[in-house]
């Protein structure tokens, strides 16, 4: 009976279909796990970045000797965490990008 089910004549054209929509699924769903975990990583470099960042900028105006002092170093903290955070933002919607296309792909796909 076992032999009957593997027969040629019964892997019909749904069967086929079935199996590489599970196939693609698989595939799909590997690669937004490894997309997430770039996310994440990602992120998490970015946030450790600015926390040092920021603990060298508090520690600059524990040293300083006059107001203008603090000023210039927070001036220069405020600089640099704009710059950080747009290039963070390039970075984010890179990897969107990467995300929606793959997503739209397999839709169309089917």
């Amino acid at each position: 009976m076992m032999n009957e089910v593997t027969k040629p004549e019964l892997i019909t054209p749904f069967t086929q279909a079935s199996s590489e929509a599970t196939r693609r699924i698989c595939e799909h769903g590997q690669w937004t796990a490894k997309m997430i975990s770039e996310w994440n990583t990602d992120v998490g470099h970015f946030v450790s970045h600015r926390v040092g960042r920021t603990s060298e900028a508090i520690a600059r105006m524990a040293k300083c000797q006059s107001f203008p002092e603090v000023l210039a170093v927070q001036t220069q903290w405020w600089q640099d965490a704009a710059d950080d955070y747009l290039r963070q933002a390039s970075k984010l919607a890179e990897l969107n990008s990467k995300i929606i296309g793959e997503l739209l792909g397999s839709v169309v796909a089917r």
